[in-house]
């Protein structure tokens, strides 16, 4: 489970910190707590699969920001806030991207400093048409079935403000950025 209390793995690198830090919607997570999180207990998450995954990588929504540190270590940072309609396709091209780093490394996610090859935070708010409100989703990649398990599963008309946050060993970044044509 990817808390709001911090980064899902404590990525010591500080990339994905950074990235938590300056995003525009970051206020939400820093000052709530675990109990702004609820479980729509009435509807099952959503599971969107990155089995599908297209024979050209062409990433669609997500347009990363890249930076690399002093050891190599490349961070790659996107915001998406697609119209309503869009929401599906855009988590179904996260759980693909997803799909490819977990097939990539089995030291993955997880922190980098410790052996992983790869680590991601994924933050995702909902908002809901004719409400002023969001709701933060609480996600989690199962990467055995290679789905992202999202809680409240967002309906239909729920426009996603998604932040990504993927870090990774210049390996990493050297096949990602093959695969996928990223900076």
């Amino acid at each position: 489970m990817f808390g709001i209390d911090g980064l899902n793995h404590r990525d010591h690198h500080g990339c994905i910190q950074k990235t938590l830090e300056s995003l525009f919607f970051a206020q939400d997570f820093i000052k709530s707590d675990d109990s702004c999180i609820q479980s729509d207990k009435h509807k099952p998450p959503a599971t969107i699969s990155g089995l599908e995954e297209k024979n050209t990588m062409e990433l669609q929504y997500l347009e990363f920001d890249c930076s690399e540190d002093t050891e190599g270590v490349v961070c790659w940072d996107a915001l998406a806030q697609p119209a309503a309609s869009h929401t599906a396709a855009l988590l179904r091209e996260v759980a693909q991207l997803l799909a490819w780093a977990s097939r990539f490394g089995p030291q993955g996610p997880g922190p980098l400093d410790e052996g992983a090859d790869w680590d991601f935070d994924l933050q995702i708010q909902l908002h809901h048409p004719n409400s002023p409100n969001s709701t933060p989703a609480q996600t989690q990649w199962q990467a055995a079935q290679q789905t992202l398990d999202i809680r409240p599963a967002p309906g239909p008309d729920d426009r996603a403000e998604l932040s990504l946050s993927l870090s990774g060993t210049p390996a990493f970044a050297q096949a990602l950025r093959e695969h996928w044509n990223a900076p």
